[in-house]
């Protein structure tokens, strides 16, 4: 009897040591990814500035944009073509104002749209699809109606219309010519910046340390605090309330690509992503970029490169800043217009679909996570200390759950710190900038994940080492 018990005291320890300490990093890691905290951390700690200043090793001298403003005058045009911005603004807007175009666009799309439907799409919406086919027939005769009713009022406003968009194309071909001389002053500044590359890096960096503290701080308030963490809570919210969101979010369809095997499809729609490059100071709307940072740039004393980096970021907010930035986010399927960075009508399906739904549920019902582990971690100190074994044998079994899972997790912590470093490296298809900012990224990741993970362990190791030092006094 007392050799069975042994065999189950055993075998409980050895299951302990395997379940305790992934319960323990499994409840550490749901909180960590679980808190706004740990990407606040991310991005505030990595120093987008100072590494793309190391990475670039672009620099501006004195003499360089002296050249710039004699050679190209791309300071004194920046004037010029704002204004013949805001003209061809107010054009586009009158012209589409007195057009109906957004009225008439959107019409275009729900009569599509709708067109489109199927009984099978919306037939838990419907009794019969005879019933279906009536309600779509009646919405798209009254969509067409609209429809009629602005062409209509096109033809009986043709005049003010034509003279309106003759008005917008006169103006939208100054406005290309505006870009157009706009990127021959870039052509020709970027042929005078790699001229003299080794003095330029030297004095924009210089600028640069001078302007971090307060771009950091503006970044890290405005920017971060202000637009994207409350992005993150809300995406953390929608990923631990499945309960919450599956019938409002989560749909059930049906696939009938092959009528002879109908099968069920999963869809999700996720939340809209939206970050505004917009703040207000006392009441005021000011843009991040062309604005606030603009202005720390103006009151900053003993900058060498003040015009260029003034006019750098007052274009943020142009057409011609925005034109780049959303030919760069469009490859990603995401939009940038008016200083706001968004993604809307997130819908998932399929494969996708069910991963992610998977993920909501494992990350909705982990919050449960705490509670096992806290209940297991007592129930386990219960038996060892109600346990008919021996104290030597409890002290013995009990240093091994402490030391030995702990030590494997900070080993395998500090592996994870170093891995940045060992695979992220410049290559054919990562650039020099391209590495440096995702090597960043990737360490402060790992580091605000790692440390705490590796804290907890070092304090239970620490515990499990005291326990060792009562079981050698008992040698």
């Amino acid at each position: 009897m007392k050799h069975n018990s042994s065999i189950v005291f055993t075998i409980i320890n050895i299951i302990a040591i395997i379940i305790l300490p992934f319960l323990i990093l499994s409840t550490i890691l749901y909180e960590l990814l679980t808190s706004p905290v740990l990407y606040a951390t991310i991005l505030k700690q990595t120093d987008f500035i100072e590494t793309f200043v190391q990475a670039k090793n672009l620099e501006i001298t004195q003499n360089i944009q002296d050249e710039i403003d004699k050679k190209v005058g791309l300071a004194s045009y920046t004037l010029t073509y704002q204004a013949i911005q805001r003209q061809y603004q107010e054009a586009k807007q009158a012209y589409e104002l007195i057009n109906k175009d957004s009225e008439y666009e959107k019409l275009q799309q729900q009569y599509d749209e709708i067109k489109r439907l199927s009984y099978n799409d919306v037939r838990q919406a419907f009794d019969n699809k005879e019933l279906f086919e009536r309600n779509k027939a009646a919405e798209l005769e009254k969509i067409k109606t609209h429809i009629a009713s602005i062409e209509q009022y096109r033809k009986d406003h043709k005049d003010d219309i034509e003279a309106a968009k003759k008005k917008l194309q006169e103006i939208e071909d100054a406005f290309e010519d505006a870009r157009d001389e706009y990127n021959e002053k870039q052509e020709e500044a970027n042929k005078i910046i790699q001229k003299h590359r080794t003095t330029f890096a030297a004095q924009l960096n210089d600028d640069l340390k001078l302007l971090k503290p307060a771009f950091t701080k503006i970044i890290n308030e405005k920017l971060i605090d202000g637009n994207i963490i409350p992005l993150v809570e809300k995406y953390i919210n929608f990923f631990t309330s499945y309960d919450a969101i599956k019938s409002e979010y989560i749909l059930e369809l049906t696939d009938t690509g092959n009528p002879l095997y109908p099968k069920k499809v999963l869809q999700i729609l996720l939340p809209d992503i939206t970050i505004s490059l917009w703040t207000h100071e006392n009441g005021v709307k000011k843009h991040i970029l062309s604005n606030i940072l603009v202005e720390e740039i103006k009151n900053t004393p003993d900058l060498k490169n003040k015009v260029f980096l003034t006019t750098v970021f007052t274009f943020a907010d142009s057409a011609i800043g925005e034109l780049l930035a959303r030919s760069f986010l469009k490859k990603y399927g995401v939009w940038f217009d008016n200083g706001v960075i968004y993604k809307h009508n997130i819908v998932l399906t399929g494969d996708t679909a069910d991963s992610i739904i998977t993920i909501i549920q494992i990350l909705s019902y982990a919050r449960y996570l705490v509670y096992i582990t806290a209940i297991l971690s007592v129930l386990y100190l219960l038996f060892i200390l109600l346990s008919a074994a021996d104290r030597k044998a409890k002290l013995l079994w009990l240093k091994r759950l402490l030391v030995y899972p702990s030590g494997i997790c900070v080993l395998l912590g500090v592996i994870g710190i170093l891995l940045p470093f060992i695979l992220i490296k410049q290559s054919q298809s990562l650039s020099l900038l391209s590495a440096q900012i995702v090597r960043t990224i990737a360490l402060h990741t790992s580091l605000c994940i790692m440390v705490p993970v590796m804290m907890v362990f070092v304090v239970l190791c620490a515990g499990g080492l005291l326990v060792r030092k009562m079981y050698l006094r008992m040698q």
